[in-house]
């Protein structure tokens, strides 16, 4: 026997040493592939949020041009507001050059060269050059005889206006005798320079029931079918005082409906 016989345990072959080869898995190489997209796909999260998150980010601007401590304030601007529509404005009647005031006791003619009064039993020359003036022209000058109940007159035309004058002739009668020496009759067509106006408020072209609303004291139908308002209670009182103070009369036009004249002159009632 020999001496290797006596070894505990028999050598082995070299190859018996050697590790068996490991068997290979299957599955390792998906295994592979997974890890690798794993990887990418975390790479492609990152790279996708950084964009994002730079996209996110506010734009630093540049800094605005340093403003003066003394610029002007810019107005802030305001609606614009539509123009308001207004009624076209009427027109004023030009101012009168020449004014004619008519009361009871007379009239006043006032003019750029002062004014003269005219009671009814006046002289009718200084009143006549006052109304020339006035209306700047002349009067076209006419006649109307008398009678048994009425005295003769010269009558003095303007426009719009007559101004009658008694004519007693050579009969040796005094104008203290006649109940309206003087008398006035106003109508349509008097100039826009000349104003004439009376103590009642009533002008030709108002309407009846404006003249209505003066406050006549009397209100009746003329033959005619004109209508005829009378203004100014009590007077006409000449015979009995000596005092001549006029009613005013104030006239239809045919239709009844506006004031076509007014006359200042004595009347008895009814007349």
């Amino acid at each position: 026997m020999s001496n290797d016989d006596w070894l505990p345990f028999a050598p082995l072959d070299p190859q018996e040493h050697q590790k068996p080869p490991r068997p290979e898995n299957p599955n390792r190489v998906p295994m592979i592939l997974g890890a690798v997209a794993g990887v990418l796909l975390v790479a492609v999260i990152v790279v996708v949020s950084v964009y994002l998150l730079r996209a996110t980010e506010p734009t630093t601007a540049a800094p605005a041009p340093t403003q003066s401590s003394q610029a002007a304030p810019q107005p802030t601007p305001s609606t614009p507001q539509e123009p308001e529509q207004s009624e076209p404005a009427e027109e004023e009647p030009p101012v009168a050059a020449s004014t004619v005031v008519m009361n009871g006791a007379g009239f006043t003619v006032k003019t750029a060269d002062g004014e003269v009064s005219h009671k009814w039993a006046d002289d009718a020359a200084p009143a006549i050059a006052a109304l020339t003036k006035a209306f700047g022209t002349a009067p076209k000058e006419d006649f109307v005889n008398g009678d048994a109940e009425n005295w003769a007159y010269d009558i003095y035309v303007w426009p719009g206006f007559r101004l009658y004058d008694v004519f007693l002739g050579d009969g040796g009668r005094s104008r203290s005798e006649v109940p309206a020496p003087t008398w006035v009759t106003v109508s349509s067509g008097v100039p826009q320079d000349v104003q004439i106006t009376n103590e009642f408020g009533v002008a030709v072209g108002d309407s009846l029931d404006q003249a209505r609303s003066k406050g006549p004291f009397d209100e009746f139908a003329l033959p005619n079918g004109h209508v005829r308002l009378t203004f100014g209670e009590g007077r006409g009182t000449f015979y009995s005082n000596g005092k001549r103070e006029f009613s005013a009369f104030v006239d239809s036009d045919e239709s009844a409906q506006k004031v076509a004249s007014i006359t200042y002159t004595f009347r008895a009632r009814g007349q």
